[in-house]
């Protein structure tokens, strides 16, 4: 990624270098912006697909998962009436290092997206 500091440039089969500009084909640009550029049904990232898709979820797709992975799950999108939580607060209530705590639900995620795609 070319910061301000530098200049983007590439050189032809010739051996001249051209010089890019933003917007120009070629031009280095972080991913986020490319991602952001191509969602257009939330530009702001306001809307938490995850949950949306965890409350209409039926109840068979959290059979897979782990009494722990199932509790970080619903504790932290507030499923089945429970208080939504900050990872933080998990991390203190269920004695787990914050590290385990982000892969308990980066697991059960990818297997209730996995059932989903089912």
């Amino acid at each position: 990624m070319a910061g301000l500091d530098r200049v983007a440039s590439r050189r032809d089969d010739r051996g001249m270098t051209h010089y890019l500009w933003p917007g120009d084909p070629g031009w280095p640009s972080p991913e986020v912006e490319a991602d952001r550029a191509t969602d257009v049904s939330d530009p702001d990232r306001e809307i938490d697909f995850d949950a949306v898709c965890l409350h209409a979820a039926e109840p068979h797709v959290f059979d897979a998962l782990t009494p722990t992975e199932r509790t970080v799950l619903a504790a932290r999108f507030g499923l089945g009436g429970a208080p939504v939580r900050t990872m933080k607060e998990l991390h203190r209530d269920l004695g787990l290092t914050r590290h385990e705590v982000r892969d308990r639900l980066e697991s059960a995620l990818a297997k209730v997206r996995g059932r989903l795609a089912d």
